[in-house]
């Protein structure tokens, strides 16, 4: 929860007047969406929250028309990590004790899988930063690619039980 607390803060803290407005209004109906889904176990709007948080974030990038932004990769290891995180607490809620261990393989396997988020949007960042392309095609790509991401987030919850 204070992960996606401080991933809301990040582009309400380098806005403009122009995005602080709404944006704080995003955050606040993204953390809601986070806390309802964890207090009523309703798995769909773990994504739910994750978008609008990624969304106030490109939001921001694209209103204050940024640079290519080098916090970005971390930003999507936060991103995922607490989507993560959020379907773990709402396992746990079912959990049956198991081998021992159990849970810190799981928390490695989470912290692996943000360090290997953050390494991989460091690449695409560096490619993208080397190509220097703009245009329709880039922002189409940039579209698709946004759009996959909540595919997979939406998938990965279809599989976890939901109430």
């Amino acid at each position: 929860m204070a992960l996606l607390g401080a991933l809301t803060a990040v582009p309400l803290a380098r806005a403009s007047d122009d995005v602080v407005e709404l944006g704080a209004r995003v955050a606040a109906i993204a953390v809601v969406a986070l806390v309802a889904a964890l207090v009523l176990e309703w798995t769909a709007l773990v994504p739910t929250a994750i978008v609008l948080v990624g969304a106030l974030y490109a939001a921001q990038l694209a209103i204050d028309d940024a640079a290519l932004d080098t916090a970005s990769p971390a930003y999507a290891a936060g991103l995922l990590v607490t989507a993560e995180l959020a379907y773990w607490s709402l396992e746990e809620r079912d959990y049956i004790q198991g081998e021992p261990g159990a849970s810190l393989r799981h928390a490695a396997f989470v912290a692996a899988l943000g360090v290997a988020t953050l390494l991989v949007a460091s690449l695409l960042l560096v490619l993208v930063d080397t190509v220097r392309t703009r245009g329709l095609a880039v922002d189409l790509v940039g579209a698709a690619a946004a759009a996959l991401f909540a595919i997979v987030l939406v998938a990965r919850g279809q599989g976890r039980t939901s109430h």
